[in-house]
């Protein structure tokens, strides 16, 4: 399963995908702001988290968090 990186410094959290990006995460280096503060996250953590809230989408064109789409 897939491992994710949660800055606390710009507050993104990305997925851990290639070799690279888990190297400078075990280094605690935020690869979009260069921040020394964060977490790796499994994937279990990252799912209670987008589903309490804590960790959500961001709309690109609004800034705001995205509203879910109706099916």
């Amino acid at each position: 399963m897939a491992e994710w990186y949660q800055c606390f410094a710009c507050h993104q959290v990305y997925p851990l995908l290639s070799d690279e990006s888990k190297q400078m995460a075990q280094e605690r280096k935020c690869s979009t702001c260069g921040g020394s503060n964060g977490q790796i996250l499994s994937q279990e953590r990252f799912n209670e988290g987008f589903e309490a809230g804590a960790i959500y989408n961001i709309d690109p064109i609004t800034g705001k968090p995205a509203k879910k789409k109706k099916r």
